[in-house]
Parts: C-alpha cells; sequence; structure tokens
C-alpha cells in the first residue's frame, strides 16, 4: 500500500545555518564550490584572528550546544589556536618572465582590486554571493575570456579559467598537472567514500574503467533505455492529470522524481515509486546529504570538522542521512551477492539459471568477479552512489531549466514540436506510443536544442581543481603551484569569441550544420557541459538519452505556461538548481495540428 506523498524537508538555507560574529568570516565562507587546501588566517592580525574564532564558535553554539557549556572555555582556546596555527596563503604577484628564444612572454594573470586592506575581495564576493555565476562572467567576458586570479583572506589564491585553449591544457592537455585536491576529496568523503568523482590515480583509475563499461552502447541500447521509457509513461500521465486538474504543476521538482526514480533502478535495481507519490526516506536522505555536503563550502574548514567530531547541528543530520543512504545501499549490495552466489551454485550442478541482474550494483560484481578482484562491499557501494548522485541532479536540473527556457522562446518549442511530429509519425497517432533511440537520430533539432540548453545553463557551471606544479599555458599564462583553479563553464557559454555575438540569444541552430541541418561536433573545451578529457563524464549519453525521451513524450503533447510573477534562479551548489519550484500549467496538445486546444 502507498503512502501518501511527503514534501521533502527544505534544508534552513545556509545564511541561517551558520551565523559568523565578524563580516570578515561571512566572507571568507561565501565561494559556495570554492576548491581549497586549508583555511589559512595567520596573515591576519592578532584581533582579527580572535575574533574570527569567536565567530566560528558562535556558528557551532547556534547548532545546539547547550549541552557542550562545561567545555566552551576550551572550545574558544581551541578556535583561537586553531586560526593561529592554519597554513598561509600568498596574495604575491607572480613574476613575469621575458620572452626568449622566439617563446611567448610568462603572462601574468590579473588579480581583482582588492578595496579593503586584508579583506582581499571577500566584500565583493559577499556582494555578489546570489548571482556568483554572474559575478565570474562579469570580470572574465569584457576581457575576452582571460582569466583572473582572486584573493580572500586565509585562503591560497584561486584562478578563474574560461577559455577553451586554458580548459583544453587543465582538462587534457597537461591533466596531470591538475588533480582532485586533498580539500575536495574531505569535504565530499563522507558521503562519497572513495568514489570516482573524489579521487586520483589507481583508484580513480580503475572505477573509471567499471563505469565506461556500465555506460557501453550495448546496455544503453538493452538495459537503460527500457527504464527511462517505463518511467516516461508514467510521467506522461502526471501531465494528463494536470490538465484535467488545470492546477500547475512544480515542473523542476517533478524531474528530480523521475530522474531518480531512473537512476535508483538502473544503479539499484529497485523501484522507488516517486512518480506514484510514494515516501522514501533514502530519496529525503539524498537531497539532505548533498545539501549538507555544499554547505561546507560556505564555512571554515575547522568548523565544520569541529561539528562533525562533536556530532552536533548540520554534521549530525549528515551523519543520520548517510546511515539511512548507506544502509539502503549496502542491503541492495548484500542481496545482489546473495544472488549471485545462488546463480553461481544452479550454473555448478546444471540447473537451468535465473537471468543475470543487469543493474550497476550487479554488473560491478560480475566485473570484480571478471577480474579475479576481491569483492569489496564498500567500493561497490562508493561508485554506484556516485553513479546515482553524479548523473541524477545534473540531469534533473537540465530538464526543469529547459522546460523555462523553451516557455521564453516560443518560436524554439515551435520548431521542436514540429520536427518531433514530422520526423516520429507515431506521436501523433497513438498518445500511448514512446519514442526508439534511433528514431532520436532522426530528430538532430532536438539535440541541438539540449546543448543550446547547457551552453547558456550547464547542469554543472564550475567545478574545481588544483595546480599541483608551476604551469605554463602555450599563450604564455602562468599557472603557479599551489593555486586553487575554478573552470567557469557557465562563462564559457557567454563568450562572443566563441560563440558570436549572438552569445545572449537561444539558437540551437548553432549546433546545426546549416547546409545539412545535421548534428555538428563541438569541442568538448568549448562545450564543456560534460566535463573534457580523461574525466569527461562516462554517462553523458544516458543524460542525453533521457532528457530526449522525455521532450520528446512531453513536448509532442503538452504545451507548459509558467505562473506569472515567478523568481526563476540558481542556487548556489554542486549542480546549477533552482531556487524556487517552477509552477507551471499544462495545456494539451492536439497532434494532428501541433495546436494548443483552448
Amino acid at each position: 500500500m502507498l503512502t501518501e506523498a511527503r514534501t521533502p524537508i527544505q534544508p534552513t538555507r545556509a545564511g541561517r545555518l551558520y551565523s559568523f560574529g565578524t563580516a570578515l568570516t561571512a566572507n571568507i565562507s561565501i565561494a559556495t564550490w570554492y576548491s581549497s587546501t586549508h583555511i589559512q588566517i595567520d596573515r591576519l592580525d592578532s584581533s582579527i584572528q580572535v575574533l574570527t574564532s569567536l565567530s566560528m564558535l558562535q556558528s557551532l553554539l547556534e547548532d545546539n550546544l547547550g549541552r557542550y557549556a562545561p567545555v566552551v572555555p576550551g572550545l574558544i582556546a581551541a578556535a583561537v589556536a586553531i586560526a593561529l596555527y592554519c597554513s598561509t596563503g600568498t596574495t604575491e604577484q607572480p613574476a613575469t618572465k621575458e620572452e626568449k628564444d622566439g617563446k611567448p612572454t610568462v603572462k601574468r594573470v590579473r588579480y581583482l582590486p582588492s578595496k579593503v586592506p586584508y579583506l582581499g575581495n571577500a566584500l565583493e564576493l559577499l556582494s555578489n554571493s546570489e548571482r556568483m555565476h554572474d559575478w565570474i562572467a562579469d570580470h572574465i567576458v569584457p576581457f575576452d575570456g582571460e582569466p583572473f586570479m582572486l584573493s580572500l583572506p586565509g585562503k591560497d589564491d584561486m584562478m578563474f579559467i574560461a577559455k577553451p585553449e586554458h580548459i583544453e591544457q587543465v582538462l587534457k592537455t597537461q591533466f596531470e598537472n591538475f588533480p582532485k585536491s586533498q580539500h575536495i576529496h574531505d569535504v565530499f568523503f563522507d558521503l562519497l567514500g572513495d568514489g570516482i568523482v573524489i579521487t586520483n590515480g589507481e583508484v580513480w583509475k580503475r572505477q573509471r574503467r567499471v563505469l565506461v563499461n556500465l555506460f557501453s552502447a550495448r546496455a544503453l541500447r538493452e538495459n537503460m533505455t527500457p527504464i527511462s521509457q517505463k518511467y516516461v509513461v508514467q510521467l506522461r500521465k502526471i501531465f494528463e492529470d494536470a490538465v484535467a486538474s488545470k492546477e500547475p504543476i512544480d515542473a523542476f521538482g517533478l524531474m528530480h522524481r523521475y530522474t531518480l526514480d531512473v537512476f535508483a533502478e538502473i544503479g539499484f535495481g529497485t523501484e522507488m515509486k516517486l512518480l506514484e507519490g510514494r515516501y522514501q526516506p533514502f530519496a529525503e536522505a539524498i537531497e539532505e546529504s548533498q545539501y549538507i555536503v555544499s554547505a561546507r563550502f560556505k564555512q571554515p574548514d575547522p568548523l565544520w570538522k569541529i561539528k562533525r567530531w562533536l556530532n552536533v547541528g548540520s554534521e549530525r543530520r549528515l551523519r543520520e542521512a548517510v546511515d539511512v543512504i548507506d544502509e539502503h545501499v549496502m542491503g541492495i549490495i548484500s542481496a545482489a551477492i546473495e544472488r549471485r552466489r545462488l546463480r553461481n551454485e544452479e550454473i555448478k550442478s546444471g540447473e537451468s539459471t535465473r537471468p543475470a541482474d543487469k543493474d550497476i550494483v550487479s554488473i560491478i560484481l560480475d566485473s570484480m568477479e571478471t577480474n579475479n578482484q576481491v569483492v569489496d562491499p564498500v567500493e561497490v557501494r562508493n561508485i554506484a552512489t556516485a553513479a546515482l548522485i553524479a548523473g541524477r541532479d545534473t540531469t534533473a536540473d537540465a530538464l526543469g531549466w529547459l522546460f523555462h527556457v523553451l516557455s521564453e522562446n516560443p518560436s524554439v518549442e515551435e520548431k521542436l514540436r514540429s520536427e518531433l511530429l514530422t520526423h516520429i509519425p507515431n506521436l501523433t497517432t497513438d498518445k500511448e506510443y514512446v519514442p526508439t533511440v534511433e528514431e532520436f537520430n532522426e530528430v538532430p533539432y532536438l539535440e541541438a536544442t539540449i546543448r543550446e540548453l547547457l551552453r547558456i545553463l550547464p547542469a554543472g557551471p564550475a567545478i574545481a581543481t588544483y595546480c599541483a606544479r608551476d604551469t605554463v599555458f602555450p599563450d604564455g599564462t602562468f599557472v603557479p603551484k599551489g593555486t586553487d583553479i575554478g573552470l567557469a563553464f557557465y562563462t564559457t557559454g557567454r563568450l562572443p569569441s566563441v560563440w558570436g555575438e549572438d552569445v545572449a540569444a537561444f539558437k540551437p541552430e548553432r549546433f546545426l550544420d546549416p547546409e545539412t541541418g545535421k548534428a555538428i561536433q563541438v569541442s568538448s573545451s568549448k562545450f564543456c557541459a560534460f566535463s573534457a578529457g580523461p574525466r569527461i563524464c562516462v554517462g553523458r549519453n544516458l543524460a542525453f538519452l533521457e532528457m530526449k525521451i522525455v521532450i520528446a513524450n512531453i513536448l509532442s503533447r503538452f504545451h507548459l505556461v509558467p505562473e506569472p510573477n515567478q523568481d526563476v534562479t540558481y542556487t548556489q551548489g554542486i549542480t546549477l538548481g533552482m531556487k524556487n519550484p517552477l509552477m507551471m500549467r499544462v495545456e494539451a496538445i492536439n497532434s494532428q495540428s501541433a495546436n494548443t486546444e483552448l
């Protein structure tokens, strides 16, 4: 029996969770996805150090530390000691080297000017915290894509990069110089373990080999497509009910329910039934844990680590959420191992065997056995959980944004609908029809529309990495060892030098050959929605497939009208989510004429 749908717990906004006693600390904590190896405070004068330490303790107390009153003096001393002990950053300008032997001059990357001594660019970051990605673009686009350096008190300097040729150097050509930092590993470890997203070296290579095989063309066609098609039928029925009721739906939230249903079955072989309205603690735990881990970027490392050690506040909620995730996933892994044992016994005895499971967990176990690798349930958990989290939110976010963008570009919506109905005629005659993968190849405008959406609103708007050794790009740009790197993909999609003077227009045609109308290939360093190089997203083909299935089935049958006076803005997080629900009314389409029924 299905339980009544419950609204997931809405996490308290970070500004309320972490109240800092000084403007300095608030500014230090504001960079949402800022990758730093240490919180470094000793460059500040002693009075600011003490205030910073006390403000950290204040935030700690706000998370209900009353029962720790007897140790407050010790905590104060510890906070001050942490502030004094942390290692120093640098705000020194790298030297410019003269041109020699015809080689390009090593270029010094410009720093943003600091208006307040000691604070670097912290105040400017604070004032632009709600539009961080646009703020970065403001400082790169007018300079023809040239990078800039940012300085914050107690932080390593950070270089923001958006030029495709620079991105190619970081993600491809000089990949070994830019690993994932220890800081990134520390922030995400409690949720992801030693998963592919945050590891380097042999662990990363081994897990990537497994995932590349998992997302092969055959697996996509035989295993994953039927699951996506199954749930899009349920999704379509929700839209039909919305037409009948004339009540608005939260299109963005609905896409998250759809993608979690799909990824849970693909990854774990389980039916979450979120589209049917079932409440799932596992789904809520995924949401809660991702939010809290993202919030760690908004506070000094010593603060969240002390809270984790004391098991209080948001860190206690994170531990509880991860416990729910682990109980669910490890139970699935144990069941899969037992099924494999029984199947192997049947094979040995010559009995008829049950078919092999095709979910990601089972395929990972098969891969470990084939390679004579000892089965490690923890590693299986890390691989499967990373695949679920990395794939689910990015696809859902992109679909939600696409519904919004199409509502603002009716000519694109009309052309896309016409192309779908022309090239997939079964959509006009059979209201239950779900297109095949092969049929999508006949609608290049569909893929072009998705690519154009991801150009201007990439689900992963930026990623952080770290410069492990002094590096010089071919144009002379110098990246000092120890520099944090922010790859600003959101900004790359807004560079006129890359996309033309009409860069602000939503124009799917830019991804089509003007003569043949066929899709054109664009370098992954230019169109970098799925990253590039050795770390390019292994599930990108599944993401495209899911988006095509949803858009084809919904857009060919429905027209979505946004409710008036909505604040449609992005959130500051790992992915480019929406700050608020996207409320839209659903109108039915007469497929024969592609006109909205009134």
